[in-house]
């Protein structure tokens, strides 16, 4: 329990390392492991999470509970193993909300989608949900839910309520932007946000191209990443199995050629390891940054890119629609190992760029840093360097 009196900034967010169900945790991991250390005020962390039954016994596996009744501070849940103060919005919004009231600026490293949904079980409107936060000093944008969601109404149908639904999520997000003192884009493109810091990873791996023609689809399943391209290919995705099953009733797509691993985090380099999948369907719609594209990179699986992403790096596969990428599985297949490895190192000396951990956080810094007043420095994430 962190006393209230004393000056401190909140970082908000929806996922932090096991509780996650995308890939904002991966950015928030890194955000406490080499941001947090050098923040001036002291960083109190709020996981933002849908108050069910559900998430609720999803977050338990996770988070101590306790529990002090007929306290004003009557419940926290908190993520013992991060080496900042942090708390979940469970059972309910209390705990949170007395902390966010007392803080003294307020950041968000996503958009916490769970205070629509809070905000739906309540029957709030649009800017009742934005008040949640009376004040916000920055916000972090990893996509933007209107480019999102028209990818998805564009491959899905939708009946009038979920349309609804579907907008207040972007009128959400665009008044957190809005009413931000600074907007943050992580994506590899630019936007008119103020300030454009993509998300940044080091090649470690450096694996050779992988000889196999199997295609490998480590993500999420969501409408923009076009899972219906390997409809007729032998592929592997390495996602959540209800995803593959929404995309079949939605769509009516068998995925016959598709073998479904499911998506557990502790397992990712396993499956990036694997030797029975070479070419990596990367070709996501509106992707922001790609850290699964870098990924695959990595460990030696030769990506078929978008257009748009990187678009001006030179790079022969890529594809828009479902008979490209085909045609582009085709023309990889036809390559030999050594070819593909002069592909890979291309991709890697271009994208070497979003490689400078430094730079990073330093842009990060000028933002949380700019009038702290503190010099916190945790002694389970002292920094390396001064």
């Amino acid at each position: 329990m962190i006393d209230l009196s004393q000056e401190y900034d909140v970082y908000v967010t929806s996922e932090v390392k096991k509780y996650a169900h995308g890939g904002i945790s991966f950015w928030v991991d890194n955000w406490i492991s080499n941001v947090a250390p050098y923040l001036k005020t002291k960083p109190v962390l709020i996981v933002e999470g849908h108050q069910t039954h559900e998430w609720m016994n999803f977050a338990k596996q996770y988070v101590s509970v306790l529990h002090r009744p007929g306290t004003s501070w009557e419940w926290e849940w908190t993520y013992r193993e991060l080496p900042i103060p942090n708390y979940f919005s469970f059972p309910d919004r209390r705990t949170v909300d007395m902390v966010i009231k007392k803080c003294r600026k307020l950041h968000l490293l996503c958009y916490p989608i769970p205070l629509l949904h809070y905000g739906h079980d309540n029957k709030l409107n649009v800017q009742q949900m934005r008040d949640l936060y009376p004040k916000i000093d920055s916000i972090v944008i990893h996509s933007l839910e209107e480019k999102t969601l028209k990818v998805t109404q564009k491959t899905f149908e939708f009946n009038e309520q979920q349309l609804e639904y579907q907008q207040d999520s972007i009128d959400l997000q665009n008044k957190f932007i809005e009413d931000a003192n600074n907007t943050i884009w992580i994506g590899v493109n630019n936007t008119k946000l103020d300030f454009n810091i993509p998300n940044y990873y080091e090649f470690k791996h450096n694996l050779p191209a992988c000889e196999s023609n199997v295609v490998g689809f480590p993500s999420r399943s969501e409408a923009r990443k076009n899972l219906n391209y390997l409809e007729n290919i032998p592929s592997i995705a390495f996602t959540k199995p209800d995803n593959i099953e929404y995309w079949t009733r939605k769509l009516g797509i068998t995925f016959s050629n598709l073998q479904v691993v499911e998506y557990i985090r502790d397992e990712v380099n396993n499956f990036y390891s694997r030797s029975d999948w070479g070419i990596s369907h990367s070709c996501f719609e509106n992707e922001p940054f790609g850290y699964s594209i870098f990924q695959s990179i990595d460990y030696g699986k030769l990506p078929i890119l978008s257009n748009d992403w990187c678009g001006d790096m030179k790079y022969p596969f890529r594809a828009s629609t479902k008979k490209q990428f085909e045609i582009e599985v085709s023309n990889i297949s036809k390559l030999s190992v050594d070819e593909r490895n002069i592909y890979l190192g291309q991709l890697k000396e271009y994208l070497s760029e979003y490689s400078n951990l430094n730079k990073w956080r330093g842009d990060l810094l000028n933002i949380y840093n700019k009038d702290g007043n503190e010099v916190w420095l945790p002694t389970s994430i002292k920094p390396s360097n001064d």
